[in-house]
């Protein structure tokens, strides 16, 4: 009896000892790779960058939230939430427009950009009306 409890209390001390061992070399590595590691910027700044790498041709035809998800990477390594996107995108004053089933097809739904900011931004207005961009917007 008194070799077996012997024996059971070496083994006990030796996993301790080895468990003891790998905690500190993990919490070493976690630490070392937490220095290493970069943030990455708010959803909406890296989305903004993205959209203005899109054409405004394309972006006037209207963008899939799926194709923009794609194009992201998210905090874990992985896509975006679809959820955060389409908030990142109203954030950034984009349009969801539905377009319902036409048979083959099936819902569909495009992000397209705030007329309104867009043309702010080129300089269309001119005492309350919009000058000459509306040959520029999609039908």
């Amino acid at each position: 009896m008194d070799e077996t409890s012997n024996n059971n209390e070496q083994f006990r001390n030796g996993l301790l000892s080895a468990l003891m061992s790998y905690q500190t070399c993990q919490s070493d590595y976690i630490l070392s790779g937490m220095t290493e590691t970069h943030t990455l910027a708010p959803l909406h700044a890296r989305l903004q960058k993205k959209l203005d790498a899109i054409p405004s041709t394309t972006q006037r035809q209207g963008l899939s939230l799926l194709e923009l998800q794609i194009r992201m990477k998210g905090r874990k390594g992985g896509m975006p939430h679809v959820g955060e996107l389409a908030a990142a995108l109203r954030k950034l004053g984009w349009k969801r427009r539905r377009q319902w089933s036409d048979g083959e097809d099936g819902f569909r739904a495009k992000w397209y950009p705030n007329w309104t900011n867009t043309i702010r931004k080129q300089g269309g207005y001119e005492n309350g009306s919009i000058k000459n961009l509306s040959a520029q917007r999609p039908s």
